[in-house]
């Protein structure tokens, strides 16, 4: 999976990557700094950015089950610098299914 980590997404945003087949998560803040603890739906309180995938993250569908820790995550996943790096796939797909 790839991803791309990035300022606080508005609704707006969000709308315009998803209609695109990407996904939006928040990104929580992991109260020892600027370090991101956790990759979640939603967050409302220390959020501190967003990141954007090219493919789902299965988070727990209950709390406090309902994330997925982000280092963890980065570990196994690479990381892109653009919306279009991430979209390169997503078209090659979308291509072949025609």
């Amino acid at each position: 999976m790839k991803y791309l980590v990035t300022h606080i997404l508005s609704n707006e945003e969000r709308k315009q990557y998803e209609s695109k087949g990407l996904y939006c998560y928040d990104l929580r803040d992991s109260d020892f700094g600027n370090d991101i603890a956790s990759i979640e739906k939603r967050v409302c309180v220390n959020r501190i950015g967003s990141m954007i995938t090219n493919k789902e993250i299965k988070l727990g569908d209950k709390y406090p089950n309902d994330f997925v820790d982000y280092s963890d995550f980065t570990l196994k996943n690479k990381e892109v610098n653009t919306i279009e790096e991430l979209l390169k796939n997503n078209r090659n797909k979308n291509k072949e299914a025609r």
